[in-house]
């Protein structure tokens, strides 16, 4: 990884006075991370000359270990690092969930390093019988990372009931978004994709109602409280999702009602942290 600082559950490494640091690295070559590393099940056929993929999973999830030390340019005669910081940093980084993590470096800001949801294990590197360096591991919940969150806001309206959405996924295939839909018109809801087939469908919704679709976790909710108590018998459970192949990613959305449809994700990207 290569990066000067680092953001984690909405705080800056900087805020604490440390840089990303590399101790002992006398080639001046490191390796990558793996990610994103695929498992094939595999069917032999014509005594072996053959293997057939019938099936495939992740069976990895990204990581990385990394090594953070006190700001020299902050700290020009104090680089021990006291066991209060140490306890400071393991507070902050050495958490029971995975939460957002982004690394990047101030003076190359255009390059963009994927998102991860990580924890992190703390090592102490020490000189002597001081503590002058801490390695990080970093642990996460996906074999590949995600970008920003990208934000589409559709108008639907009575004449334009048709819109597009680029699909900027790296991973080929269906991803689920989180939907927050402003009916205009009480009726038949139906929003689908050409891309996926999907054709997500609610019944008896009502005017000025606002549907909420949670994404990957596939919950659906209402704000209108005579909504609710049919909202489970309305829903055809078909949750929206859009999608791309190896050559197409350009997403055609049509609505049956006139409403406004914001719609939430986080590419996945294929790279190393």
């Amino acid at each position: 990884m290569y990066a000067y600082d680092f953001e984690y559950d909405g705080k800056q490494l900087s805020d604490f006075g440390f840089i990303i640091c590399h101790f002992d690295s006398s080639s001046g070559v490191n390796s990558a991370d793996a990610g994103s590393e695929i498992s094939f099940t595999t069917a032999s056929a014509h005594d072996g000359k053959r293997q057939y993929a019938v099936g495939s999973e992740y069976k990895k999830c990204l990581g990385t270990t990394f090594q953070i030390c006190k700001n020299p340019n902050l700290y020009p005669n104090a680089e021990v690092i006291t066991a209060e910081e140490f306890r400071q940093l393991s507070r902050w980084l050495n958490r029971r969930e995975y939460l957002w993590f982004h690394a990047y470096d101030w003076c190359d800001p255009e390059v963009k390093r994927p998102w991860v949801r990580a924890s992190f294990n703390l090592e102490r590197i020490d000189v002597g019988n001081e503590t002058v360096g801490i390695e990080l591991t970093a642990v996460t919940d996906s074999p590949f990372g995600y970008g920003d969150e990208i934000v589409k806001v559709m108008e639907f309206a009575d004449g334009d009931m048709e819109q597009t959405l680029y699909d900027r996924n790296d991973e080929i295939g269906e991803c689920y978004p989180e939907l927050e839909v402003e009916i205009v018109e009480a009726g038949t809801f139906t929003l689908a994709d050409n891309m996926t087939g999907c054709s997500c469908e609610v019944e008896n919704c009502v005017a000025d109602e606002t549907l909420y679709f949670s994404g990957e976790t596939m919950i659906i909710e209402t704000d209108s409280v005579t909504h609710a108590n049919t909202l489970a018998n309305d829903f055809n459970y078909d949750f929206f999702r859009i999608g791309n192949t190896s050559g197409e990613r350009e997403n055609v959305i049509t609505a049956t009602l006139p409403c406004t449809v914001t719609l939430r994700y986080r590419p996945i990207l294929k790279d190393t942290i």
